[in-house]
């Protein structure tokens, strides 16, 4: 209780303000309004020195009691709902007062100005255990990246140990966190990762917040941003949004950089004398102790990440697509005078007006599909092909092959002729016996270029040989023959020259010019 008296006393003694606050340990406000009290009923400290204890009590209490009791027509807004409204992304105290003023004016009430409404607002959001919301929105962004500790397991056939890579995600608002082992870091485990954790929140952030990782980030400077083709797609298909935190800037992702200390203690630790035997056992547990981290009670508030997530923030997160994305990873191919390009030693084909242009391949686990820049030109199934095999659509050919484009049939006879009669009857018997030509202008290709290093009328020679023990040789058959004459023929020369030096040191006439001395 404040010291009325004493108040008055060192007043009227010409005592400063900031003195009195001293002295009699009240506040400035306090020592005001009892100062301004008494000027009111023009009182001093020698008349009311005069009065009992409780009636100087009294006085000033009775004051302060109708200033309450005019404080108290004002209406006091429903925090608890102000709370989670606050939470949601774009909401701001300044929004809240302004319906809270247009509710109290349509229902002719006392509402308290912006400043009394901020003031009463923090002074709740200090005792929540979500007091954080004024720094962070509910299911606005969530910051992923990749541990520092790696996970382990056991071969169980080789017994050898191996080693996995820690993805971590954190709701920075909640603090609800996930973690999943994945064998490695490359772009296809970042993405599927991604996509695991979504699943595991039940709903889509607006933001993501990844450090600057070549998996998702090509180029980071100050004027632009380019994220990786794939990266992208993966987010543009669940409708959010790609912000790497600034290079050199740890506060952008430092909700992640804290609980990855704290994941790397509370699971990977834990975890350490448990034994595995595959990735998906250590997964499993991974899941158990991540389970128990979330629930966990804060120590310092109340309640926990799973509770401020189920509470709050779950309900702020945008729903997950109806189907989840597929990783595609991409390749650039060039299409063969065949209309064909090569992906994994098959050969799949494109439509012939892109014979001798560069296309895009995106390849997914069982379908590859091809594309001109952004444009789709066609897809094929990629499960149970060979090496060396052709995947064909008619449509993709051109109707006249003999008179399309600059490599054909044609022009590899024409070839073949000039190189030798026999080349030529390979050549042509190679075309007459193939169901659809271009899955042999590849293979003729490679046959009419043998003759570089090994001239034209070895190549020829060795045809007419392989004609005479096989109606239509391989070209491995003749690349054999060639080879074996190369190699005989080296044989050959080398031993010659060896017995003409020889000869050169032991002649006759070595012997004699001896003799005769």
């Amino acid at each position: 209780m404040p010291n009325y008296l004493e108040i008055l006393r060192l007043h009227e003694l010409s005592v400063s303000m900031r003195q009195i606050n001293q002295s009699v340990g009240s506040g400035r406000n306090t020592v005001s309004k009892v100062l301004r009290m008494a000027r009111e009923k023009q009182l001093t400290y020698h008349e009311l020195s005069q009065w009992e204890e409780q009636r100087v009590e009294e006085f000033f209490r009775s004051k302060a009691t109708k200033s309450s009791q005019r404080q108290s027509h004002f209406v006091l807004p429903d925090y608890e709902q102000l709370a989670k409204e606050l939470a949601k992304p774009g909401v701001t105290m300044q929004l809240l007062w302004e319906e809270y003023v247009d509710q109290c004016r349509q229902s002719n009430l006392v509402y308290y100005q912006l400043t009394q409404f901020k003031k009463y607002f923090h002074e709740y959001l200090a005792k929540q255990p979500f007091a954080h919301v004024i720094h962070h929105k509910a299911g606005e962004k969530v910051q992923v990246d990749w541990a520092g500790t790696k996970a382990h397991w056991i071969d169980p056939d080789t017994g050898e140990q191996i080693k996995g890579d820690l993805f971590v995600a954190v709701l920075p608002f909640s603090g609800y966190s996930f973690a999943l082992v994945c064998p490695n870091m490359k772009q296809a485990s970042w993405i599927h990762a991604h996509i695991q954790c979504f699943a595991f929140f039940g709903g889509v952030p607006t933001l993501i917040i990844p450090d600057n990782l070549k998996v998702g980030v090509t180029k980071h400077t100050r004027s632009e941003v380019i994220l990786n083709q794939s990266y992208e797609e993966f987010a543009n298909a669940y409708h959010t949004v790609i912000i790497p935190a600034r290079i050199r800037r740890p506060r952008d992702k430092g909700a992640v950089e804290n609980t990855v200390k704290q994941l790397t203690t509370h699971l990977i630790a834990r975890m350490r004398n448990y034994q595995f035997f595959s990735m998906e056992e250590y997964n499993e547990q991974l899941a158990i102790e991540l389970r128990k981290f979330n629930q966990k009670p804060f120590q310092k508030k109340t309640g926990s990440r799973q509770f401020i997530f189920e509470t709050i923030e779950q309900a702020a997160l945008q729903p997950l697509p109806i189907y989840p994305y597929e990783y595609g990873k991409y390749k650039t191919a060039k299409v063969y005078a065949n209309s064909h390009i090569s992906y994994q030693k098959h050969y799949y084909s494109v439509p012939h007006a892109y014979i001798g242009k560069s296309v895009t391949l995106k390849i997914y686990t069982k379908v590859l599909k091809v594309y001109d820049g952004t444009t789709f030109l066609c897809q094929h199934d990629m499960q149970y092909k060979h090496p060396g095999q052709y995947t064909t659509e008619a449509e993709h050919l051109p109707e006249n092959s003999a008179h399309y484009g600059d490599w054909n049939s044609s022009r590899y006879q024409k070839w073949a002729r000039r190189i030798g009669p026999n080349v030529a009857i390979v050549v042509e018997r190679m075309f007459l016996e193939a169901k659809i030509e271009q899955h042999y202008y590849q293979r003729v290709h490679a046959l009419l270029k043998l003759a570089d290093p090994y001239s034209d009328q070895r190549l020829d020679q060795v045809c007419q040989q392989a004609l005479e023990k096989n109606s239509t040789p391989s070209y491995s058959l003749l690349k054999s023959l060639l080879e074996k004459q190369a190699k005989n023929a080296s044989f050959f020369q080398n031993s010659t020259s060896s017995t003409q030096e020889q000869a050169y040191l032991r002649g006759a006439d070595y012997y004699d010019n001896n003799f005769s001395k």
